[in-house]
């Protein structure tokens, strides 16, 4: 599903230059659970910005699909931003003052399908995170862990490739993240593809697969022998 070889990121402020990926190389493949860990700092961000397209690489190869992403233009990342990729950030970006469907809906907005099937899409999503009984509420009627889960279900609407969560738990308590994790975990089982982003080893420890950077290079790269699962009674 995608290939990383030799990417390089700097970023060039007067003349002072900061690298913040350097010569990074690995693959994933499809229905991986991959958490990659770092410091603030460390190039974590700026790694899942290039392979969520939006951001590009100073150079180096980003494959997806075996389709190299230099040769595809503004139009034709925002085309897979929208078709192929899911984002869940630590910052919710809900709109407040709108209810959960239609906070779901909002990618659905301007493809082409019925809004039958848009309305059909939306219920599923909110299903599988448990909230059908919040469908009408706003948002901001909800709380922290509940606006994740609506997030996850706005990042599944689409049904994506794969699903990009950049510290998906750096602001919950420990229950709410719990059970954002036992999602993810679950989404994971039924064959998604999940990248993780986070600084927390007991969140990374929930994935399968483990790529630790620092000052832009990756140091570790190896399989989670004593994975955690998360359980958390959500879906019994």
């Amino acid at each position: 599903m995608i290939e990383v070889k030799d990417l390089r990121k700097e970023y060039c402020d007067e003349d002072v230059k900061t690298i913040a990926l350097d010569s990074v190389s690995f693959n994933i493949n499809e229905g991986e659970f991959v958490a990659i860990m770092g410091p603030s700092g460390s190039g974590k961000s700026t790694l899942m910005h290039i392979m969520g397209f939006l951001d590009r690489p100073s150079s180096g190869t980003y494959k997806f699909f075996n389709q190299n992403t230099e040769e595809l233009n503004d139009d034709q990342l925002a085309y897979i931003r929208n078709e192929k990729v899911g984002f869940i950030f630590q910052f919710f970006n809900l709109l407040p003052r709108t209810s959960v469907f239609l906070n779901v809906k909002l990618p659905l907005i301007y493809t082409k399908i019925s809004e039958e099937e848009k309305t059909e899409r939306v219920n599923k999503a909110v299903e599988s995170v448990g909230l059908t009984q919040r469908i009408k509420h706003f948002s901001n009627q909800l709380s922290g862990g509940e606006q994740q889960r609506v997030a996850i279900a706005r990042a599944m609407v689409n049904n994506p490739s794969i699903i990009f969560a950049d510290e998906p738990t750096g602001n919950l308590d420990s229950k709410s993240g719990q059970q954002i994790m036992e999602i993810l975990q679950g989404l994971n089982d039924r064959g998604h593809t999940i990248i993780l982003v986070t600084h927390e080893l007991y969140t990374a420890e929930m994935a399968k697969r483990l790529i630790k950077i620092k000052d832009g290079k990756i140091v570790t790269d190896e399989k989670i022998k004593d994975r955690k699962i998360a359980k958390n009674g959500l879906f019994k």
